[in-house]
C-alpha cells in the first residue's frame, strides 16, 4: 500500500513538473510581461487617485490663500498708496541732478586744439627735418621725411603723455590718432577740416536727431527720449540702434548728450557719455554698449556763422566683444572716413535747405539758434562781427547827437542865467566890472560842445546780448 501512494505521488510529481516546464518555464517571458502591465496598472491607478485628492484639497486651500492675499495687498495699498505711487514715479524718472555732465568735468577738453599742436609736433614731425613722417600713405602737397628710421626712432624714443598716442590715419584734411585703452580697445582721436562749411551748420547737423536719420543709413534706431528742462541745460538723453555686420547682433547706446558753446574761446564742445535710462531697457536681440564716450571740439576759422571749421573728435566704446586687430583697422580705415564724408555733405545739404527756407530746418533752426552757452558772448551766433560793429558805430553817433543836443541847451541856460546876473550886477553898481565871465567865451565851452566817445557803451554792448 505504501508503495503504490509512492508510485503515484511520484507520478502526479512528475506530471506536475510536466505541467510546469510547458507553461511556466517556456511561458515565463509572457507571464511577466502580463505581471509587470497589471503592477503597472494598478499603480498608475492609485497615483492617478491621489493625484485627484491632492488636488481637490490644494484647490480649495488655494482659492482660499489667494482670497487672504488679494485682502492683505488691498489693505496694504490703501495705507500706503502716496508713497507706493511716488515710489513708482521715482523708478521711471531720470535725476537729472545727479547725471547732468557738467562743465567742470570737461574743462580740459576745451583746450584740445593747444594739445593737438603739441601732439602733432610730438608725433607726425621729423625732430631732425622738421618734415612730416608718413602715417599710412601719402597725401599730396605735404612734404614728408626722408631721414633714416633707425634715425627717427631714436629721436622718437623719449615717451610722454603725447607720445601714447599712435598716427593712424592721414587723408586730405584728417588725421587720426589712436590710444590703447584696455588690450585690443582703442581710443581715437580725429583731427579735420572742412573749410566750406559754417560752426552753427555743423553743430545744427550733429544735435538734430532726425535729420541724422536721413542721412547717416547705419541708424537703424534714433530719437531723444529725455530732455533736461534746466534753462540753458542743452543736455537730452539719446537712444541709438547701430547697424552691424550681418554676422554680428546690432549694437545700441543710450548716452547722455550736452554742449557747450564758449564764446570767449570760440569753440563749441559736444559731450557724449553711456548711461542707464529707465525708459531704455536693454532689448534682446541689440547688444547693449555701456562703455562709451567721446568729445568734439568745433573751432571755427573767423567766426561761428562765417565758412571754415575744424574739430577734434576724442572717442571709445567697447562693443563687447573681442575683434582681430586686422579687422578692426580695416573698418576704422573704411568706414571712418566714409562716415566723415557722409557728415561733411549732410552739413552742406542741411546749409542749402537752410537757405531754401525748408520747412522743418528753419523750424529746428529757430529753436536752436542760440543754443546756450556758458560765459558771455563777444557775437551773438548768426549775427555777423561786421554787422555788429556796424550797429554799434551806429549807436555812438546817435548817443554822440543826443549828447551834443543835451549840452546846446545847458549851454543856452547857462547864458541866459550869467546874462541876467551881470545885468543885476550893472544895475546894483554900474561902477563895479562883472566878475561873471561869458561862457561862450571860455575854452570849456569849446571842449563841451565837442565831446569824447561815450565810455557807457561797454556797459550797454554786452546787455543787447539778451534783448
Amino acid at each position: 500500500m505504501a508503495l503504490k501512494l509512492a508510485m503515484n505521488s511520484s507520478f502526479t510529481f512528475r506530471n506536475l513538473n510536466k505541467y510546469l516546464r510547458k507553461n511556466v518555464k517556456d511561458k515565463s517571458a509572457c507571464i511577466l510581461r502580463l505581471w509587470a502591465t497589471q503592477c503597472e496598472f494598478v499603480f498608475a491607478q492609485q497615483l492617478r487617485r491621489s493625484q485627484q485628492i491632492f488636488t481637490h484639497y490644494a484647490k480649495i486651500w488655494e482659492e482660499r490663500a489667494l482670497r487672504e492675499l488679494l485682502r492683505r495687498v488691498r489693505g496694504q495699498v490703501q495705507r500706503h498708496a502716496k508713497g507706493f505711487l511716488l515710489s513708482s514715479a521715482a523708478l521711471l524718472t531720470f535725476d537729472w541732478e545727479r547725471e547732468r555732465i557738467e562743465l567742470e568735468s570737461v574743462q580740459e577738453h576745451m583746450d584740445d586744439f593747444q594739445f593737438l599742436e603739441r601732439l602733432q609736433q610730438e608725433t607726425i614731425y621729423c625732430r631732425k627735418c622738421r618734415k612730416r613722417k608718413l602715417i599710412d600713405s601719402r597725401v599730396d602737397g605735404i612734404a614728408y621725411c626722408c631721414c633714416p628710421k633707425n634715425v627717427t626712432e631714436m629721436l622718437s624714443a623719449e615717451q610722454n603723455a603725447y607720445t601714447t598716442w599712435e598716427p593712424y590715419i592721414e587723408q586730405k584734411r584728417m588725421i587720426t590718432w589712436r590710444q590703447e585703452i584696455k588690450p585690443g580697445l582703442y581710443a581715437y582721436k580725429v583731427y579735420v577740416e572742412y573749410p566750406d562749411v559754417t560752426a552753427e551748420d555743423f553743430l545744427h547737423v550733429q544735435i538734430d536727431v532726425e535729420y541724422r536719420k536721413k542721412w547717416d543709413n547705419t541708424a537703424v534706431n534714433l530719437e531723444v527720449v529725455d530732455e533736461d528742462t534746466t534753462k540753458g541745460s542743452n543736455s537730452h538723453i539719446i537712444y541709438w540702434e547701430a547697424l552691424w555686420p550681418k554676422l554680428f547682433a546690432n549694437r545700441d547706446y543710450v548716452y547722455n548728450r550736452r554742449y557747450f558753446v564758449d564764446r570767449n574761446r570760440r569753440v563749441i564742445m559736444i559731450v557724449n557719455k553711456s548711461v542707464d535710462h529707465p525708459k531704455c531697457p536693454a532689448k534682446p536681440h541689440t547688444q547693449r554698449v555701456h562703455e562709451y564716450w567721446s568729445y568734439m571740439v568745433i573751432k571755427p576759422t573767423t567766426s561761428f556763422n562765417k565758412p571754415g571749421v575744424s574739430f577734434v573728435l576724442t572717442y571709445f566704446d567697447n562693443p563687447g566683444l573681442s575683434i582681430p586687430k586686422y579687422i578692426t583697422t580695416w573698418v576704422a580705415k573704411k568706414q571712418m572716413p566714409d562716415f566723415l564724408h557722409q557728415l561733411h555733405q549732410a552739413t552742406v545739404n542741411y546749409a542749402k535747405a537752410k537757405r531754401h527756407n525748408e520747412t522743418r530746418i528753419i523750424e529746428f533752426w529757430d529753436k536752436h539758434k542760440d543754443p546756450g552757452f556758458e560765459y558771455p558772448p563777444d557775437t551773438l551766433l548768426g549775427y555777423s562781427v561786421d554787422d555788429f560793429s556796424e550797429a554799434q558805430k551806429q549807436e555812438e553817433e546817435s548817443s554822440l547827437q543826443k549828447v551834443k543836443a543835451l549840452l546846446s541847451v545847458e549851454t543856452a541856460a547857462t547864458v541866459e542865467t550869467a546874462k541876467s546876473k551881470r545885468s543885476v550886477q550893472q544895475i546894483a553898481d554900474p561902477s563895479k566890472p562883472s566878475d561873471v565871465p561869458d561862457v561862450n567865451d571860455t575854452p570849456a565851452a569849446e571842449e563841451c560842445t565837442s565831446p569824447k566817445k561815450s565810455t557807457w557803451w561797454g556797459y550797454l554792448y554786452s546787455y543787447i546780448y539778451f534783448v
